[in-house]
């Protein structure tokens, strides 16, 4: 990483906006941190979508929403509505956060495991025809992502979402997203903690056949009149 003031003096020579520039200086100075935090809803998936780009294996539990990468456009509306205050940045924010979900034109990692909660299937804050058009678009991803999407019953884990990534060459980072901000730890005991509960989380998931039973069966129940 160069020092500040050259980094400052090649960022003025590209002429960046003032609000990248700034960005860019606050990331420099805090590179060698092993916590950093970016604040939503201002271009919050920046650092998924490299991370999504250069991971050889990514593991994440979502224990109350699905995953981004899975998210149908409505789904993932409904999910901002339901979890930032309405403000001008809403409409920027959802364009963020889709564009994570057009990872696919990009390259895979070679290892993607995504761990569910009930909830995430049938979340009471997403209405009935966005479910039913995720629980669709979920056992389409599902028949053929070769088991990497698996439901892992509610009542055994409290843990709050997370995503590790990791990457060949580099140590794993943690992503933890709240309301306003994700956070990302790279210390090694964090990542130890999240690499565990990844393990546990493999071991009393459902299998591939079990979860696709259990969608299956919950779309039927929301399709029901």
């Amino acid at each position: 990483m160069p020092q500040l003031d050259r980094l400052s003096y090649l960022l003025g020579l590209l002429r960046l906006p003032s609000a990248e520039y700034d960005r860019l200086l606050t990331l420099a100075a805090n590179a060698t941190n092993t916590i950093h935090a970016e604040i939503l809803p201002i271009r919050p998936a920046r650092l998924a979508t490299a991370y999504n780009r250069t991971a050889s294996k990514i593991t994440e539990w979502a224990p109350t929403f699905l995953p981004v990468t899975l998210q149908t456009r409505a789904y993932t509306w409904a999910m901002v509505e339901h979890t930032t205050r309405p403000s001008a940045d809403s409409e920027s924010y959802l364009f963020e956060l889709t564009a994570e979900t057009d990872q696919a034109a990009g390259p895979e990692p070679a290892t993607r495991e995504w761990f569910l909660g009930h909830r995430s299937l049938t979340n009471p804050a997403i209405d009935r025809a966005t479910t039913v058009a995720q629980l669709r678009r979920l056992l389409t991803v599902m028949a053929s992502d070769a088991g990497k999407s698996r439901v892992v019953p509610q009542e055994q884990h409290d843990l709050p979402g997370f995503v590790v990534y990791q990457t060949s060459g580099r140590k794993p980072t943690v992503a933890l997203r709240h309301r306003h901000t994700t956070v990302y730890l790279t210390s090694e005991d964090a990542v130890a903690e999240y690499t565990a509960a990844g393990r546990h989380l493999a071991k009393s998931a459902l299998t591939p056949a079990e979860t696709e039973e259990l969608v299956t069966k919950q779309l039927g129940q929301w399709e029901a009149p």
